[in-house]
This record gives structure tokens, C-alpha cells and sequence, in this order.
């Protein structure tokens, strides 16, 4: 197997009402995106004809008369968007839309796997505990945010508290992860590097990875994928 690289999007820089794409497969076909909202301006659907997930990184959303800071959504194709508008700080959002039409389950999700049209506040979602694997373990967190009916393709959120690590681990699957808060040290193989809110990584199945929190901790945005979507020269035009 080729050595892979420790390769990550760069940290979260974006100016005023810009979109910067992190990362895209044609594949699956797949395309994240980070976003920035100037104050007051409503929150668009990139296309009506593919599903999107968007997590808010920094700043808040006004949605219902109520000020948000820890917000995700999940849209169907041609499903509306709640109106939403950045607040004074402005708005910077995190974006995955897919090219396949299959239905996602949400978090709230009636019977018929249909999304909620309610904003989804993270302090509303079913966190289930890691369970600590040495003693005096800072601990985590995770809460399954969507998957497709297949279960090919899972989202979810780790909430890492600070000081916590993961040890030198794989997975089957191949798994793109996106720091939306805080950070710390990230392990690929025998590399290490910082990683820090709005890096993206992906992480090709088999391959060792670690984490460990800094000072703040991490929340951290994981997408789980089969078949494989980082074997047919995906192109990440923002990683180094």
C-alpha cells in the first residue's frame, strides 16, 4: 500500500461573503464547502436537486427569532430551507452536499425517513459516551447526525473533551473528518500535526490515525463512507 500523506485544507480563512471548496469526489460524487455569511444576509441552498448537510463553525444564526450558535441541518433534494439569517457576527458554515438522490435519515426523522424542517440545536441530539479506555480519561461524546437508508454513508458529531486521546487506531471505511471547534495533535502513520477548526482530513481505509485534544477540546464533524471515495484521484484544491 502507497505511504499516504498527512494532508489537511488549510484552517479556517475565509473573508466576507466568500465559498472556498475543501474537498470533492466525483465518485460518490461528494463536494464540502466552507462558507461566510456577512450580518443579515439569508441563508441559500446551494442546489435544490442534490442533499446537504450544513454544521455552523463560528459566529450564529438567527432562526424563528432565536439566536443560534450550534446549529445543523439536514435537506432532502428540493426540500426548503428554514429562514435563517447570519446574526451580527456574521456566519461561517461548514457544507457537504451529495450528487445521489437517496433519501437521508436525520436526527428527528419521522417514519418515512423524511428530515425535520426544524433547525437542529447540537444541545437537542442523542450523545451517547465513549467508553474511557484508560483510567482518568478525559472522555467523548458522539451523536449520529444522518445516514442514507443503505447505511453506506454515516455523519456524525464527536464532542471531545479537552486532554482526551485516541490511540493509533484504523477503520474499514474510508472517513473524512472535519474540525468544527478547537482541536489538537492529529497522527496519520508515523506524521503528526496540528489540527485546528475548519482542517478537513480524509483518512483512506487501513490506514493508522491518533488524536489528541488540545486545551479546548474538539468537536469534531466525521463522515463514514462505502464503497470507498478516496481511491479514484479526488481532488481537494485547498490542501497542501
Amino acid at each position: 500500500m502507497t505511504k499516504p500523506d498527512l494532508q489537511l485544507s488549510g484552517g479556517f480563512s475565509l473573508q466576507q461573503s466568500e465559498r472556498k471548496l475543501l474537498f470533492e469526489s466525483t465518485q460518490f460524487p461528494i463536494q464540502c464547502w466552507l462558507e461566510h455569511l456577512p450580518r443579515g444576509s439569508r441563508l441559500e441552498r446551494f442546489s435544490a436537486e442534490q442533499s446537504e448537510e450544513i454544521l455552523l463553525i463560528e459566529g450564529d444564526l438567527d432562526y424563528n427569532h432565536d439566536v443560534h450558535r450550534d446549529i445543523y441541518l439536514c435537506l432532502t433534494p428540493e426540500q426548503s430551507l428554514p429562514a435563517s439569517y447570519a446574526g451580527n457576527a456574521g456566519a461561517a458554515l461548514f457544507r457537504m452536499l451529495f450528487g445521489s438522490a437517496e433519501t437521508n435519515n436525520c436526527q428527528g426523522s419521522d417514519a418515512q425517513g423524511k428530515p425535520p424542517i426544524e433547525v437542529l440545536d447540537f444541545g437537542l441530539l442523542a450523545w451517547n459516551e465513549i467508553p474511557a479506555r484508560r483510567v482518568n480519561d478525559a472522555g467523548a461524546r458522539i451523536a449520529e447526525l444522518s445516514t442514507n437508508a443503505s447505511r453506506t454513508r454515516i455523519t456524525s458529531l464527536m464532542d471531545c473533551r479537552p486532554g482526551w486521546i485516541l490511540h493509533d487506531h484504523d477503520h474499514p471505511s474510508d472517513v473524512l473528518t472535519f474540525c468544527v471547534r478547537g482541536g489538537g495533535i492529529l497522527g496519520i502513520e508515523d506524521q503528526s500535526t496540528a489540527y485546528q477548526s475548519g482542517d478537513l482530513v480524509k483518512i483512506p481505509a487501513g490506514v493508522r490515525h491518533r488524536f489528541e485534544t488540545g486545551g479546548d477540546g474538539a468537536l469534531l464533524a466525521v463522515f463514514v463512507f462505502e464503497p470507498f471515495l478516496l481511491k479514484y484521484g479526488d481532488a481537494c484544491p485547498c490542501i497542501t
